[in-house]
């Protein structure tokens, strides 16, 4: 198994592809035979969720454009960089909006929920309401309308946002799994660019925490299971497959100077 690894992952990446897997393992082993309590995370109102899981794309967003221009890019000086950079984003982007936004309509996730026999049906069994809800096949909507989603598989989109983003941000930095003394040097060379990567591992651990978390408390196994293989698709299709490929994108730098 890691001579495959070896064969055809760098070492960052054979890392983080056992990391995120084995945590889901590891957070449904507990939730299953460790009968976790009630804490603080078991609620999804705990302010990690509700200010940045639900809104998760939006600091993605932030602290990569701030590491992009600043370390990414040395602040355009190095234009190429960035729009590499960007594009980069962009498409991973897009894997995650057809996942859990919107594809031709209702999200990917949205799909399997319907296709695999859920719908959206009335919280207080009003007959009236239940033929409108009949015809919803958005969770947003089917909330929004008083209604609940019931009957299908849920592919956990936290899963998929938690894995998909974290295996975006590893990528990015990846140059720190090799050679972390730029990172230090930039604590006194340029305080800009240092914060920039801390807020950038910061995100990343953050998401690794809620990652298993969300495999204690929130969900269905098959349905963490199900949110992990397409949280990793998404990096496998991309960071694998497209990316090297196209060499107007390729992937991030090894090295940062």
């Amino acid at each position: 198994m890691m001579d495959m690894l070896r064969k055809y992952l760098k070492p960052h990446q054979a890392v983080a592809l056992v990391l995120y897997p084995s945590t889901v393992l590891i957070a449904f082993l507990y939730s299953t035979i460790g009968h976790p309590p009630d804490s603080y995370f078991s609620s999804k109102r705990n302010i990690f969720n509700l200010f940045f899981v639900k809104i998760g794309w939006f600091w993605v967003t932030l602290v990569y454009f701030a590491y992009l221009y600043l370390v990414g890019s040395r602040r355009l000086q190095n234009t190429q960089a960035f729009i590499r950079g960007a594009s980069r984003y962009a498409l991973v982007t897009l894997y995650w909006y057809i996942m859990t936004q919107w594809l031709l309509g209702p999200s990917f996730i949205d799909r399997v929920y319907v296709l695999t026999g859920g719908k959206c049906s009335s919280l207080l069994q009003d007959t009236k309401l239940n033929v409108e809800l009949a015809t919803v096949v958005q969770q947003q909507v089917c909330r929004r309308m008083g209604g609940q989603w019931t009957g299908g598989h849920d592919v956990s989109g936290h899963c998929v946002l938690l894995i998909h983003a974290s295996l975006f941000l590893w990528e990015e930095l990846s140059w720190m799994f090799y050679n972390a003394t730029p990172f230090i040097q930039m604590k006194t060379r340029d305080r800009a660019q240092y914060f920039s990567v801390v807020s950038v591992l910061s995100l990343a651990s953050l998401w690794y925490v809620m990652l298993f978390m969300t495999g204690v408390y929130f969900h269905g196994h098959f349905e963490i299971l199900s949110g992990s293989i397409f949280g990793v698709l998404g990096w496998a299709l991309l960071y694998l497959g497209v990316f090297p490929r196209l060499p107007e994108i390729g992937l991030a730098a090894a090295t940062i100077q």
